[in-house]
């Protein structure tokens, strides 16, 4: 029996403790000679410096330029809806990093509602409800037990056995090779949730809403809204073409191939026309994939469980009539095909495409096996405690994740956390800095964290998403070596950044002593100037 609403929020609103225990080891668990930024990751960054572009623009917009590109006379060119909300949050005051968490938090709530509703409709009875929704938000595969013995065939370096586990597990966890574990990553818990309801839609026929969420997921995200066109365009032509199926309306089907077309339009031709975008596209198309070693055991629980759903306690031709496992079918083969894509074309990202959903796919065929395998061990001796095992080693995986991270404390890379002198320099580049500065520095952190909390645009920063990456980063190292300067930095107020501990920063620094020092801390000059004096 489907529990009522009320109760099915609660639900979820437990299902989110996990969320809410990874996000209190971050605040409260830390290297207190840092200072937590609110941002768990760096894309993290990304994404606020993208709301920024809204925040801090001279009038009101709907397209945005790259805060990388060095400046904002570029043609505003981008839309995702995620940037119009975190600029709206942004409106509240409360500190840019922060709002990520508050984010990440409430869509996450939301999917695990979607994903209670979801169940509901796929899983008719009641028996074992509870726990194959929490397997389903919550389950993973066996990819951290399996570093165990990786751990005791690697060299010492310095890490414990409970850190060494993840490393079969691509980026340390943080691709996200299940449902649950994805919600962490930037903004997925928003393009799951839209993801999610979207599917949801599509289970429940409501056909005009499903158009409506597939139309907003493919205009905030080009991965996953290809994901799921590509997806429901496999599905579609098999239903509408080889089955007939009549229970779908043409509107829809032609109404989804539409979107597919403006996808496919905007993000690989129109896009491309821009020579900035087209830098970007190119640093972006990087061969990082998913290895054979990573997904065996990432699908060593959900895999078996859709052989036997297909094989052992159905035929495959009996349980391919339902049009559910169909689409489930074709969802899993659509996305194993984007995650190895690079086996047969130049690969963009290609493990970008997991996050979550080809276990999903495994996840939803192998529904039909949980209840009978269930009933099978409550009814023979130590049965119960075979299921108990059981359901521990299909929550191993986010468990021991989860757990790692609030207990590990040296958390000083990258953006998560900042130092005292950073967080003063930041503050200067905010009040001296407007939508007209350029930012110069070698420091990463830094000149990623001043397009979040300035309005500056930096010179050099993320090496994928800031243009011309390398042409830039070779005009600031003439500029440091020789005095050069880049033609393009004439008639523009600059604020400099210069690393004392490097020798030639801190001697290009004294050559440029004549501009305006705005603060000096022990690692750092921070100068502005409206012409550089080329030595």
């Amino acid at each position: 029996m489907i529990k009522k609403k009320g109760n099915n929020w609660l639900f979820a609103a437990g299902l989110t403790i996990p969320v809410l225990a990874f996000f209190a080891g971050y605040l409260f668990n830390y290297n207190r000679d840092y200072i937590p930024t609110g941002l768990i990751m760096e894309d993290n960054a990304l994404y606020l410096s993208y709301a920024r572009q809204y925040a801090d623009a001279d009038k009101l917009h709907l397209f945005y330029t790259n805060p990388f590109n060095d400046s904002g006379n570029y043609s505003p060119i981008y839309f995702q809806t995620q940037s119009i909300l975190l600029a709206l949050m942004m409106k509240t005051g409360i500190s840019a990093g922060f709002l990520m968490i508050i984010f990440v938090i409430l869509f996450s709530l939301l999917c695990f509602r979607l994903i209670i509703e979801i169940y509901d409709v796929l899983v008719s009875e009641g028996k074992y409800r509870t726990l194959g929704i929490i397997l389903f938000a919550w389950g993973g595969g066996l990819l951290a037990l399996s570093g165990i013995p990786v751990h005791f065939m690697r060299p010492p370096d310095g890490q414990d056995l409970f850190d060494r586990m993840f490393f079969l597990d691509p980026g340390w966890g943080w691709w996200g090779l299940n449902l649950g574990r994805s919600f962490f990553i930037t903004c997925e818990a928003f393009y799951h949730f839209l993801f999610l309801l979207s599917i949801l839609m599509v289970l429940k026929k409501k056909w005009k809403a499903a158009l409506l969420s597939i139309f907003i997921l493919s205009i905030s995200h080009p991965f996953t809204g290809i994901e799921l066109l590509s997806i429901l365009g496999a599905w579609l032509f098999i239903e509408k073409l080889v089955v007939k199926n009549k229970t779908i309306p043409w509107y829809f089907a032609i109404g989804s191939g539409l979107i597919m077309v403006f996808h496919i339009f905007y993000y690989l031709y129109y896009l491309n026309q821009f020579p900035d975008h087209k830098s970007v596209s190119e640093q972006f198309s990087v061969n990082w994939r998913l290895r054979f070693f990573s997904m065996i055991p990432a699908y060593a629980i959900v895999a078996p469980l859709a052989f036997l759903s297909i094989f052992k306690f159905s035929k495959p031709k009996l349980f391919f009539q339902n049009s559910h496992n169909r689409f489930f079918l074709c969802w899993l083969i659509v996305v194993l095909l984007l995650v190895n894509h690079e086996l047969f074309m130049k690969p963009r990202q290609p493990i970008h495409f997991t996050r979550g959903y080809d276990w999903t796919g495994f996840f939803l065929l192998g529904l039909p096996a949980i209840r009978p395998i269930f009933d099978y061990l409550n009814k023979i001796k130590r049965g119960k405690l075979i299921l108990g095992i059981f359901v521990c080693l299909f929550l191993s995986d986010n468990f021991l994740w989860i757990t790692n991270y609030i207990r590990f404390t040296d958390k000083t890379k990258s953006v998560m956390y900042i130092s005292p002198e950073q967080k003063e320099i930041l503050g200067v580049i905010k009040d001296k800095g407007d939508n007209k500065t350029l930012f110069i520095s070698s420091d990463f952190d830094v000149s990623l964290l001043s397009a979040v909390y300035s309005k500056a645009y930096p010179w050099i920063s993320n090496p994928y998403t800031t243009p011309f990456y390398k042409e830039k980063k070779e005009s600031f190292d003439n500029f440091i070596t020789k005095g050069k300067t880049d033609s393009s930095w004439a008639g523009r107020k600059i604020i400099f950044l210069f690393n004392k501990k490097d020798s030639l920063e801190n001697a290009a620094a004294n050559r440029n002593n004549s501009a305006l020092l705005l603060k000096e801390t022990s690692n750092y000059k921070l100068f502005s100037t409206d012409s550089l004096i080329n030595q």
